[in-house]
């Protein structure tokens, strides 16, 4: 099922559409919609823009994009480009976790050297030409990393809103970060004191090998990788879109979905820390308020003082690449922070 190891890997991309929140971005659309079909400020919506961050990363014949059977009339205008077997589909919203294993698991079956980078559309960055610098750095990065994987940490200058956070150290070999903890949603006053000793939000993004994902997957979930992967062949031999029915589940533990979690605590990764990026995760509908809120102001401080938005990320760019991209490092004491 699994071919050797080649020496050059070639570079997949996932694209995860939906996840199990639905919280709507209201007064931004005609018609309400989850955030990630929304245009937050000008120009593509959320999910839009992750595909086009997708294929600066990977062929356009490498993307491929995991998405749920509800939302179709929202996502599929946007996914002409993306073939229909690299379109994996479920109808359950609990099975979104298996949608992302059986996009994983068909590039680990073509090659497990190849190189899968998981993107989020449920995410707002105010600097692209940052992150996009850092996935690169991510990706040169990967072959000194021991485990095969790593992860993004974001740092701005505003507070994050309801952000899981990664508490970060030095690692002994390579120079991305060991992850030593991580807190999902700490409360306001934590969450400052976190930041305060260096820990970094995480973005959920995750670059890896193919073998190092599917090993996971088919550790915590052994006989849906199999169904997974029946799947996968009879719609590659269609040429039709792979749809994960619900079926996949039965014979397994009731709390299977939930179960395959890429946190660090049960996926080993590395971080990578980027500064600057104006990264928000959306996690939840305060975020998504504070966000239209900010956006809102933003846009009539750009009306009266004739800024535009590209221009801003225009003056970025003329920055050295080490301004933004950083690593932040526990260490004898929590000021000391290594940046490269």
């Amino acid at each position: 099922m699994v071919k050797q190891l080649e020496s050059t890997p070639s570079r997949w991309c996932v694209v995860v559409a939906d996840d199990q929140r639905a919280d709507r971005a209201i007064g931004l659309e005609r018609h309400s919609a989850p955030v990630q079909y929304c245009r937050l400020g000008a120009g593509a919506t959320l999910l839009q823009r992750a595909l086009h961050r997708a294929t600066a990363i990977a062929p356009s014949s490498q993307v491929l994009i995991s998405a749920f059977e509800e939302y179709r009339a929202l996502w599929e205008p946007s996914v002409w480009g993306v073939r229909p077997e690299k379109r994996f589909i479920c109808d359950d919203p609990r099975g979104l976790q298996l949608s992302v294993a059986a996009a994983i698991l068909s590039v680990a079956a073509r090659s497990t050297s190849d190189i899968i980078t998981i993107l989020p559309a449920r995410c707002h960055v105010a600097h692209e030409s940052i992150l996009r610098r850092a996935l690169d750095f991510a990706l040169g990065e990967l072959p000194g990393v021991p485990e095969g994987a790593v992860t993004l940490g974001m740092l701005d200058p505003q507070e994050a809103v309801d952000e899981d956070y990664l508490l970060v150290g030095r690692a002994r070999v390579g120079r991305a970060l060991r992850v030593d903890g991580f807190a999902r949603k700490p409360v306001p006053w934590v969450a400052r004191r976190l930041r305060q000793h260096g820990a970094l939000v995480a973005s959920g993004i995750l670059i890896g090998y193919a073998g190092v994902f599917a090993a996971h997957i088919s550790k915590h979930w052994p006989g849906a990788s199999r169904k997974l992967m029946q799947s996968i062949a009879a719609a590659t031999g269609r040429g039709e879109e792979c749809r994960i029915p619900s079926v996949v589940n039965q014979g397994e533990p009731p709390g299977l979905p939930e179960s395959l979690r890429w946190r660090p605590s049960a996926f080993r990764q590395r971080v990578i820390g980027v500064c600057h990026s104006g990264w928000s995760g959306l996690k939840s509908p305060q975020a998504v308020a504070c966000m239209v809120e900010f956006l809102c102001r933003s846009a009539d401080a750009e009306m009266a003082g004739g800024l535009r938005t590209h221009d801003v990320d225009d003056a970025a760019d003329e920055f050295d690449e080490t301004s933004y991209i950083r690593r932040e490092a526990h260490a004898t004491s929590s000021r000391d922070r290594t940046v490269f």
